[in-house]
């Protein structure tokens, strides 16, 4: 009795980027938010206090609307969250999948995204592959303070590469590195980091190598994202197209006809390993989609009263 005069709501989380429990990027998805207040949304993800919580509702344009919440801010777009409501939505019969490939549009503040759920009969990992935009290639910064804020020497830079903004729906910055060492020997200055960001135009930084852990993989990431409340993201999906269109326009990867596929690993500084897959369609002088895909696990379903 003493719930029934509060409201309801079915949350479900979901390590992303992983088909093993407690690894990849966790994210609560919140279902049926149609009429959860903007306030309401940012106590809800404070309550949840994973890196973010999606808010799925309705859409007049596409299929579902998403609302994507730190335990601080809200973004616009972010791809681990995504990944894990759309496993979310399959398992819990809010989507059908009556054919091996599911096409589904996505409303965000960001845009509209066309999203693919690939079926696994075998495993139930379906695979959720998202278009992004087509990449921006915005502003390059001074090397020397970005190292130095990471504890690096120009020695770690992967040079003539320049430190750059990409965005394929959120900017990211993206550092190269020359060794998986250079990965291993970053020690943050938070508040320096937040004081370039703050004066930049992208919202987090992935630091990046060619040098691998597993040889089935084209990059290794750490990503950081102080100013939104994440110090060190475990796996950052919207980063990974970024990268993705870096590898490609900067010749670290060689282009293949008619797509390029990359493989990024990335949290085992966190403890949470996962890895992003990436399609690059187009060349160094032109890029011409996007796409980044995962699978998921659910870890915990409940309900959140308020």
């Amino acid at each position: 009795m003493f719930m029934s005069s509060k409201r309801a709501l079915d949350v479900i989380q979901v390590d992303a980027f992983t088909d093993t429990p407690f690894g990849g990027n966790p994210a609560a998805v919140v279902l049926d938010a149609d009429h959860v207040s903007e306030k309401t949304m940012h106590m809800i993800a404070r309550e949840m206090n994973v890196r973010e919580t999606v808010f799925v509702s309705k859409s007049k344009v596409a299929d579902f609307y998403f609302r994507y919440m730190t335990p601080k801010s809200q973004i616009g777009f972010s791809g681990h969250p995504t990944i894990a409501a759309f496993y979310a939505l399959v398992e819990e019969g809010y989507i059908e999948l009556v054919s091996d490939i599911t096409m589904v549009r996505l409303e965000t503040s960001s845009g509209i995204f066309d999203i693919e759920i690939v079926r696994n009969e075998s495993t139930g990992h379906h695979e959720i592959q998202i278009t992004h935009k087509k990449p921006q290639f915005m502003e390059t910064y001074d090397p020397k303070e970005y190292l130095e804020a990471l504890g690096l020497s120009l020695a770690d830079i992967h040079s003539p590469n320049p430190i750059q903004t990409v965005s394929t729906g959120t900017p990211h910055l993206m550092v190269p590195v020359s060794t998986h060492r250079s990965l291993d020997k970053i020690k943050p200055n938070w508040e320096r980091l937040k004081e370039l960001q703050a004066a930049s135009d992208y919202v987090s930084m992935s630091v990046f190598t060619r040098d691998t852990r597993e040889p089935t993989s084209d990059a290794q990431v750490r990503h950081f994202a102080p100013a939104l409340g994440v110090y060190e993201d475990p796996i950052s999906g919207s980063a990974a197209g970024s990268l993705g269109s870096y590898l490609i326009k900067y010749g670290l990867m060689e282009a293949t006809y008619p797509v390029t596929s990359i493989v990024i690993e990335q949290g085992h500084y966190v403890e949470r390993p996962g890895k992003i897959f990436v399609e690059v369609r187009g060349n160094q002088e032109s890029i011409d989609q996007v796409k980044v895909s995962g699978t998921g696990v659910t870890v915990m379903k409940g309900k959140i009263y308020f």
